[in-house]
């Protein structure tokens, strides 16, 4: 269980503070090198939702590296921000009531950010008849190995 409280401390050392630098803008340019590491949007949605209200630099910092992810991986501009936001509005209130578990809640969250981005995703493709993703395996391993590292940390 306190593994989990440590994202919603609101007082982060300089070198906390520095390492989430590095991994803002660092990760994404590595994502885009590398195709074998995955995007971690889920998790990274699930840190802006939880620190909202509660820590400020966390969740900027985490919107920061969505948009960094976004130019790297040239995604569509803010719609992993928006849909983010929109989970957060919608329906994070109604989750935490039904939710009592937080690991329960981090996995609903986690699956509802993922497939909902990326089922946005391929909407934006047919809607504008691009080929931004391309639904095979790889994305299914992106989505699990998101769903793993954000139940260990």
């Amino acid at each position: 269980m306190g593994s989990y409280n440590s994202f919603e401390n609101n007082k982060l050392t300089f070198i906390q503070k520095f390492s989430v630098f590095v991994f803002v803008f660092l990760y994404p340019v590595l994502v885009s090198m590398y195709t074998m590491l995955p995007p971690l949007i889920g998790f990274v949605g699930y840190v802006v939702i939880t620190n909202m209200s509660k820590n400020k630099f966390l969740a900027l910092s985490a919107m920061l590296y969505l948009f960094n992810l976004d130019l790297n991986l040239t995604l569509p501009m803010l719609l992993s921000i928006f849909v983010i936001v929109m989970i957060y509005i919608f329906l994070y209130s109604s989750l935490k009531l039904l939710i009592r578990c937080h690991v329960c809640l981090l996995f609903v969250l986690m699956v509802l950010i993922d497939f909902s981005y990326y089922i946005s995703l391929f909407l934006y493709d047919f809607m504008f008849n691009t080929s931004t993703v391309i639904g095979d395996m790889l994305l299914v391993y992106y989505i699990v190995v998101d769903i793993v590292i954000g139940l260990f940390l």
